[in-house]
């Protein structure tokens, strides 16, 4: 019996999902908290946000459908802010596929630039 979804789609999207942990692990080590952190599942978007300055249980909103979409767009295009990448190139590519953006800030010398909430915050000030 043949699957709904082709074999293909299910590839792309565990390569997503472990490219996205992997590329955060490195994230989450220049920012100063352990790598390890990225493979856990739960701790993982937790840490993610103390990161960019949320309230760790900002990360609950993942667990309902379709808002789960915006929240992690949002805390893609803070986690690329928090490391000085405010561009819009840089903002639409964490949106459009967030593992390959980041990834180009783990191979570049960026370095954790601090909370991207505060961040805007104080700018709105």
């Amino acid at each position: 019996m043949e699957s709904i979804i082709p074999i293909g789609y299910w590839i792309f999207f565990i390569i997503t999902i472990v490219g996205t942990f992997v590329g955060l692990y490195k994230l989450f080590e220049k920012a100063g908290y352990s790598g390890i952190d990225a493979y856990i599942p739960g701790k993982n978007f937790a840490t993610w946000c103390k990161i960019i300055g949320r309230n760790p249980l900002y990360a609950l909103w993942l667990l309902f459908p379709i808002v789960n979409i915006f929240i992690f767009c949002g805390m893609a295009v803070d986690i690329v802010r928090s490391f000085g990448r405010n561009t819009f190139k840089d903002s639409a590519l964490a949106v459009i596929y967030a593992p390959l953006e980041f990834f180009l800030i783990s191979a570049a010398k960026d370095d954790y630039k601090g909370k991207a909430v505060e961040q805007e915050n104080a700018y709105n000030e």
